[in-house]
């Protein structure tokens, strides 16, 4: 495949880090605040959201990252309609759990939540994310906007993440 001279020095851009991100993931470090609630209806929400209501607020800092250092399995699905940006979203993801260890793994589900329903994916790799680098869109892996509402969809998307030693998963959507 011919690659044209404007590709070519697409792949070659570096998109701006903030100054934070400039040193990799190393030196940020989390801040833990005062526990959140919900401005109204807390019994509701939290009824609604048990494993989530009512923690700290968590903040990213400069700083000596003090996490634990272990093998991530990362699962990443694209949700929505076609944005701009979306590829380097999942290239920048992919880039800083490489440089944290060489082991991670980044898997991209196929046609958003539907591939996560279906444990359809793509486990990246360099030459997969370098020839997406730098071209916009979400081609990657495709977008989808299945939604997962039942217990049953849960349950399968559960173990689906359990065979893969997920993690997490880290959605990436975009609506206007």
């Amino acid at each position: 495949m011919d690659i044209s001279p404007l590709q070519k020095a697409r792949y070659e851009y570096q998109p701006k880090l903030p100054g934070m991100l400039r040193n990799g993931i190393s030196e940020i470090s989390v801040q833990e605040g005062a526990a959140t609630q919900s401005v109204a209806d807390q019994d509701q929400i939290k009824a609604l959201f048990p494993n989530t209501y009512g923690k700290p607020e968590i903040t990213f800092v400069k700083g000596a990252n003090t996490s634990a250092a272990k093998k991530q399995v990362v699962g990443v699905i694209l949700s929505g309609g076609q944005a701009p940006g979306g590829h380097n979203v999942i290239s920048g993801l992919y880039d800083a759990l490489k440089a944290t260890n060489p082991e991670n793994k980044l898997l991209g589900f196929k046609k958003g939540p539907d591939g996560l329903l279906k444990n359809d994916y793509v486990e990246f790799d360099d030459k997969f994310i370098d020839a997406y680098r730098n071209t916009g869109g979400f081609d990657i892996i495709g977008s989808g906007r299945t939604k997962l509402e039942t217990e049953e969809q849960f349950n399968t998307v559960a173990e689906y993440a359990k065979e893969n030693g997920l993690t997490a998963i880290v959605i990436i959507c975009y609506s206007r």
